[in-house]
């Protein structure tokens, strides 16, 4: 089952240690993607997934909102995928897990 986050032009989200960024949110079903480390740019929209990451796989969600990116993340079970926020102050559950 995917992970559907919300998310504002400069919000963040994890993919194991790597960073994606929400670059541009250009209109709710196409919004741009940036790799931290690499500086690669992703282009989302309603036409299909897009592999950011081996396995890993990044879509428009439904339901959008004006303003925020609806980002479907597809990703393994061993693969973690956290929000910014949460991976910067993980829940002790979170922090207790040992991934693989």
């Amino acid at each position: 089952m995917p992970l559907v986050l919300s998310l504002k032009e400069g919000q963040d989200f994890y993919v194991g240690d790597e960073r994606f960024v929400v670059e541009d949110v250009y209109s709710e079903m196409h919004f741009r993607v940036r790799e931290v480390s690499t500086g690669q740019i992703f282009e989302i929209t309603d036409l299909g997934a897009t592999e950011i990451m081996p396995d890993v796989f990044v879509s428009a969600g439904e339901r959008p909102q004006a303003l925020l990116a609806r980002v479907t993340i597809e990703a393994p079970p061993s693969v973690l995928v956290l929000r910014g926020d949460k991976f910067r102050n993980p829940p002790a559950h979170i922090q207790a897990r040992t991934f693989r």
